[in-house]
């Protein structure tokens, strides 16, 4: 005991201690067991919300990976749909073009045809017309009328 004295120890610990335990357990009970409830709602809000967060995240992902996916397929169709019309548009191009052709075959010919039968009446028309024009020049060349 000459210790506890040594050490400013007296009776009035026992007095000390049990304010100390009245007031530990006020506080631990009035204030601390408060707190932690809070503390511990605030994480699991927290928490909560963390994961929610996260799960929204990864909801957003895979509606981004579907709307991909469906961009996909539609720019496919589009794509299809394109090819489909420019070949039938090709082909009908080529069916405009080859009548185009045909008709200006045919019309090249006709106007070849037709030339070569208005060259021959004409060549016809001077071959008549041939001795007279000769007379008129050698009239013209020899200054008197040469008639035959």
């Amino acid at each position: 005991m000459q210790i506890f004295t040594a050490l400013g120890v007296d009776s009035t610990i026992v007095i000390h201690l049990i304010c100390f335990l009245i007031s530990y357990v006020a506080f631990t009970r009035l204030v601390l067991k408060p707190y932690m409830r809070a503390l511990e709602e605030r994480e699991k809000r927290t928490v909560g919300g963390e994961e929610q967060a996260v799960r929204l995240v990864e909801e957003a992902n895979d509606l981004q990976g579907q709307y991909e996916v469906k961009a996909r397929e539609i720019n496919a169709q589009i794509t299809s749909i394109y090819n489909q019309s420019r070949t039938a548009a090709q082909k009908d191009s080529e069916v405009v073009v080859q009548a185009a052709r045909s008709e200006a075959t045919t019309l090249l010919e006709g106007a070849r045809t037709k030339i070569s039968t208005e060259v021959q009446s004409a060549r016809k028309a001077l071959s008549a017309e041939v001795p007279a024009v000769g007379a008129a020049i050698a009239s013209k060349l020899a200054g008197k009328d040469l008639s035959l």
